[in-house]
């Protein structure tokens, strides 16, 4: 595992990545305030989220797979259809559910997203409520700045 961190000046926040030995599999993100301790890499994962940062497009991450590593099928098949959700849009808990072939599993969904290891690899972010931002576990203010960085109304 090689770890690795840039500043994300649009949420104001450090973003620290681990990434396996293959250099294409995200362990773990964590966002913080706290600068790391050890100094940046330039991985080209910790690359492609500056890119990211900058422009608001995903298409820079696209390249880079979540670890699956103890994940139940039904997380992994909600994470896989949350990549699917193209940034600058966003999802329902019920339609996520839907979309992954578990209509009525919104609930689950939410459990789901709160314990996502990779936000921002799978954009946790564009997963809402049917009446509002619904949670995160950054803090809605940083929910706000992802989704307005990609171009969604919020």
């Amino acid at each position: 595992m090689v770890a690795d961190w840039i500043y994300a000046e649009p949420i104001g926040l450090y973003v620290i990545v681990d990434v396996d030995v293959d250099g294409k599999t995200v362990e773990t993100l964590e966002m913080t305030r706290k600068k790391p301790a050890f100094k940046a890499a330039g991985t080209p994962v910790a690359k492609a989220l500056e890119a990211y940062f900058r422009t608001g497009s995903d298409e820079v991450l696209r390249g880079f797979d979540f670890d699956r590593t103890g994940l139940t099928p039904f997380r992994i098949k909600i994470m896989e259809a949350l990549r699917r959700v193209p940034a600058g849009e966003t999802v329902t808990y019920g339609e996520l559910a839907a979309a992954a072939g578990s209509p009525g599993a919104a609930r689950a969904v939410g459990n789901v997203m709160a314990r996502n290891p990779v936000p921002i690899i799978v954009p946790c972010h564009r997963v809402v409520a049917t009446n509002g931002l619904g949670g995160f576990t950054g803090g809605l203010d940083v929910k706000r700045k992802l989704l307005r960085l990609e171009g969604a109304e919020y």
